[in-house]
């Protein structure tokens, strides 16, 4: 019993270290994400750049009322995905990026092929659903990581 599972064990970790070999190439990749909360105008914005310098367009005056939530606020390890880009998420999830948000009641600025940044803007008493969402964003396992690269990839080609 104990040779099986070992076994078990030993190809699951075989089938993991060949698909980060596969992610490898794909190492400069990254997404940052960023949460924002205004209580004055009830407001919550999700961030999502590739570049964290981008953070800069925060200081814009629409968005001096808006204060960053920390990740240990939110109990998320962290607050980056590595091997994708922010339009692979966008391409894959959709514009919401698989939040259950009624779409009246969310505002979304696009600017990731211009300035390289994507805001959602949503009222903030969705937050817990969307930090629930982003903890899933975050969390994505390396397969299915793989599969949004393949899939946005071959839209590509």
């Amino acid at each position: 019993m104990k040779t099986l599972f070992k076994r078990i064990v030993d190809n699951k970790k075989a089938e993991d270290d060949n698909l980060f070999g596969l992610l490898s190439s794909y190492k400069s990749y990254n997404t940052y994400l960023s949460l924002y909360a205004s209580e004055k105008d009830d407001s919550l914005l999700l961030f999502i750049t590739d570049n964290p310098k981008r953070w800069s367009y925060m200081l814009d005056e629409k968005y001096k009322n808006f204060h960053l939530l920390k990740r240990l606020e939110m109990d998320v390890p962290k607050m980056s995905i590595k091997y994708l880009l922010p339009e692979h998420l966008i391409k894959s999830l959709g514009p919401l990026l698989g939040m259950k948000l009624p779409s009246n009641k969310a505002t979304i600025v696009n600017n990731i092929s211009h300035n390289g940044y994507f805001i959602m803007q949503t009222a903030l008493k969705y937050l817990p659903d969307v930090v629930q969402e982003v903890k899933k964003i975050i969390n994505m396992s390396p397969q299915k990581k793989y599969e949004i690269l393949e899939k946005c990839l071959a839209e590509n080609a």
